[in-house]
């Protein structure tokens, strides 16, 4: 959260609200993209030694607001008892019939809408760009018969751009396919 919220990798162990309060806008950016597929959203809250109470409650007050559930996580040091009970939420959640899955996209969408719709729906990009050859490809595989299926797609971990050096929820970018 603190990365996100622009602290340098060694000065993470210093306790910053103010950091993990602005990294919290990429962690709602994952929870609004997963409501967008009516899915109920359950938060892992990974934590670290020197993760300082006021940190965890400043992640679990956002979590709260944005309608979903945050569980603090100590699988590193616990193991499996450590995610217990998140695994309990999980189930719970499941079974309880809350989900109303809605897919981004029509099956019958073209390759290359569907790869819009997740750059505007998903990364708050402005566009997907893509060569000749690429668009090309797309096209055949919609020919050979995999237009109907759905688009798996990658990039830096560490943004929703393609640059991996811009944290937070950043909007407006092109994604180069």
């Amino acid at each position: 959260m603190k990365m996100n919220g622009g602290v340098k990798k060694e000065d993470l162990g210093k306790e910053n609200i103010e950091a993990v309060k602005k990294g919290c806008l990429n962690l709602g950016r994952h929870i609004e993209n997963v409501k967008q597929f009516g899915v109920p959203a359950v938060v892992a809250i990974n934590h670290f030694t020197t993760d300082t109470e006021t940190e965890i409650q400043a992640m679990k007050d956002f979590v709260k607001a944005q309608g979903a559930e945050a569980i603090l996580c100590k699988h590193w040091a616990q193991g499996s008892a450590g995610i217990e009970d998140l695994a309990k939420k999980v189930v719970e959640i499941a079974e309880s019939g809350a989900s109303q899955f809605s897919p981004l996209y029509p099956d019958e969408m073209p390759l290359f809408e569907k790869v819009n719709t997740i750059v505007k729906r998903i990364y708050r990009g402005d566009e997907a760009i893509a060569d000749k050859s690429i668009r090309d490809q797309l096209h055949a595989w919609e020919q050979a018969g995999y237009g109907n299926l759905p688009v798996c797609m990658a990039k830096t971990q560490y943004s929703f751009s393609t640059d991996p050096n811009l944290r937070g929820a950043p909007t407006g970018h092109t994604v180069p396919v």
